[in-house]
């Protein structure tokens, strides 16, 4: 639907004012049938608008073309068998244990002088 409500209370507004200025220049008019009828035309004009307003989202509506459009699952599909078909494994492949595992001497024996050489410059 085109626009808000905030359309369909101007329509009704802008109807009664202009029903209620003709009508009110006929000098044997009553006051009161004036004002219901400008009432009822303020409500045809309210409910009126909303045909108007769906006409105009309907006119208006443009689809989004769904030609480039994957879903997830499409995405994460084909990065599987992508993975699958290559023939050498990636490093993001290997757990970090793996990794953490081959290194854990040298690792140690860098921490251990590092230790020392900052305890040889505190002193």
């Amino acid at each position: 639907m085109f626009g808000s409500i905030f359309y369909n209370c101007w329509a009704a507004l802008l109807s009664f004012a202009s029903y209620f200025i003709l009508a009110i220049q006929n000098p044997y008019a009553l006051p009161l049938q004036i004002i219901s009828t400008s009432f009822l035309v303020a409500f045809i004009a309210f409910v009126g608008m909303y045909f108007l307003r769906y006409f105009l989202g309907y006119v208006f509506y443009t689809p989004e073309t769904p030609v480039f459009a994957e879903t997830e699952d499409e995405i994460i599909g084909q990065t599987m068998l992508d993975e699958s078909d290559q023939q050498f494994s990636t490093r993001s492949n290997q757990s970090t244990m793996e990794f953490d595992e081959e290194n854990t001497e040298d690792i140690a024996q860098v921490v251990r002088t590092m230790l020392h050489g900052d305890e040889a410059l505190s002193r």
